[in-house]
């Protein structure tokens, strides 16, 4: 069956996926090595970015006016098991806000399409099947422009990594698909747990997952995050920004979303196990990465702004207060 624009909230959470389940994997690293234009040519850009976002932030608000919550980071069925713990439905990769994306899970940025002149494609979208199937391969081929930052140009389709699950607890590769790229993801969360012996997190060690939170942002694993969980105030929470990721898509999870940390820095990849990953908040623009918030503004900041603030502005509930002199 094809859900459309018409069917519960964003294809029912897109929990539609069927049974699957694979090894976590990273994505891969990329090349830093782009030619880059002159940098008033990058600042006039910078401009248009802003008004992407701005288009991009006022749909996630209508599409938060239908269905009382802003799109999830991506989407996946949590996993079910019987009395003797075999695994009766879902995915296990669903167990956890901390369990890594997949990339045969749909990117809640998806969603954006309903409110956003896009319900067209919307509509050619199977979402009972994966983003990685060959029956979607038309549909999330698909380049949008206003997906795609101005300084950032690429070639119209990625070529990603394609596994979609199989049948029991392996994944196996598809036909080679292109995917339509994406320069923005969703806030995913920031910060870290507060050290004890009891939750895995005996030091603050950036590195240990379990020392990291995954679900304070706005756009995390099945989020329905509304207004009203805002305490912080929507003026001053973030929910979409600029990466560089040059596999980075629009339709899988692996895209969707980002975690800040002050362990990471804006326009710097971020290093793990010796590899750089161009996956962290990151533009072309000269010292300054563009956001959208909750409120539906835009603002610029600096690769200067205090990590802390960052952290701040990030978190939707971790009472802080942020002034606007502190964004910057």
């Amino acid at each position: 069956m094809r859900i459309n624009s018409r069917g519960s909230r964003f294809a029912s959470g897109l929990h539609a996926n069927r049974a699957a389940s694979g090894h976590c994997h990273h994505r891969d690293p990329c090349c830093p090595d782009h030619a880059r234009g002159p940098v008033g040519a990058r600042i006039g850009q910078s401009g248009k970015v802003s008004e992407q976002l701005h288009q991009l932030s006022i749909a996630a608000q209508e599409y938060h006016d239908s269905f009382n919550t802003f799109p999830g980071g991506w989407y996946c069925t949590p996993p079910t098991y019987d009395s003797n713990g075999n695994l009766t439905g879902g995915d296990i990769n669903c167990a956890l806000p901390s369990n890594p994306y997949q990339n045969y899970m749909w990117s809640g940025m998806s969603g954006l399409f309903l409110k956003w002149s896009k319900s067209t494609s919307f509509n050619e979208i199977n979402f009972n099947l994966f983003p990685t199937a060959p029956d979607n391969a038309t549909s999330v081929r698909r380049t949008i422009d206003g997906y795609v930052c101005p300084s950032n140009r690429r070639p119209t389709t990625v070529a990603a990594n394609n596994t979609t699950p199989s049948i029991g607890l392996t994944t196996t590769p598809t036909q080679a698909i292109l995917y339509g790229p994406s320069d923005y993801r969703g806030n995913m969360a920031a910060g870290m747990v507060i050290p004890s012996s009891s939750n895995g997190c005996s030091t603050l060690d950036p590195s240990n997952y379990l020392c990291c939170v995954y679900d304070n942002g706005v756009m995390f694993q099945n989020s329905s995050v509304g207004m009203a969980e805002h305490p912080d105030g929507s003026s001053t929470t973030v929910i979409i920004g600029e990466t560089l990721d040059p596999k980075g898509v629009w339709s899988m999870a692996t895209s969707s979303c980002i975690r800040t940390n002050v362990d990471r820095n804006i326009n710097k990849p971020i290093v793990f196990n010796g590899l750089n990953y161009y996956t962290y908040w990151m533009s072309r623009h000269p010292n300054l990465v563009n956001f959208a918030f909750c409120d539906g503004h835009v603002q610029s900041v600096t690769q200067q702004i205090d990590k802390r603030v960052l952290n701040k502005i990030m978190t939707r509930n971790g009472t802080e207060t942020v002034s606007n002199d502190e964004i910057k």
